[in-house]
């Protein structure tokens, strides 16, 4: 009979991600066995690789995409816009500390990570925002000469590089709704028909 786990994966992870985004990816698998209470054999025999530990550690968090990108049913354009730039802050804001290691680890390959993950929530976010951006185009709603990719892309960019900015403490730590607000409406003076 077989010994039963201490500690579940899902557990095991977790405190593997809490030691990533402390130490970063140069965090020890002593460190990460020690919080969890088991071995570093533990960590390897159910993770093969310190990389395939961190990478699977690292998973971004889940994001119910089709609601955020859901139009309420009076919602005018540039508000729709306004709450979807919302959402997407208040996403990227749990993102940001577990993007952060990832990007800076040495052996981190986006490609293979993006296989691994063909569901990320960044990538369904990505191509969502484009898909709404035609369907308001489709209705009359924005320009018809719009490139509808540059301006989604600008959008998902520039809430994302709030978060950035808000991890370094920028403004306090957290942009005011009113900012993002005329960010959006900065935007629209540009998509508007």
């Amino acid at each position: 009979m077989g010994r039963h786990k201490r500690i579940s994966d899902d557990e095991l992870l977790a405190v593997a991600r809490e030691v990533f985004i402390e130490k970063g990816a140069s965090a020890s698998t002593r460190e990460i066995a020690r919080r969890a209470g088991c071995s570093e054999a533990v960590l390897y025999q159910r993770h093969g690789t310190k990389l395939d530990l961190f990478v699977r550690a690292m998973v971004p968090p889940a994001l119910d995409v089709e609601a955020l990108l859901q139009a309420p049913d009076s919602s005018c354009p540039n508000e729709h816009l306004e709450e979807i730039a919302l959402g997407m802050l208040s996403y990227f804001r749990e993102l940001q500390p577990i993007l952060q290691p990832l990007l800076s680890a040495p052996d981190f390959d986006f490609e293979d990570f993006a296989a691994r993950h063909p569901d990320a929530p960044l990538h369904r976010l990505r191509q969502g925002l484009v898909a709404t951006l035609r369907r308001m185009q489709a209705r009359g709603r924005l320009r018809e000469d719009l490139v509808v990719e540059p301006a989604a892309l600008m959008l998902f960019a520039s809430i994302h590089s709030l978060a950035i900015f808000e991890r370094m403490g920028a403004h306090g730590g957290a942009f005011d709704e009113a900012l993002v607000r005329g960010m959006v409406r900065a935007l629209w003076r540009g998509l508007a028909p």
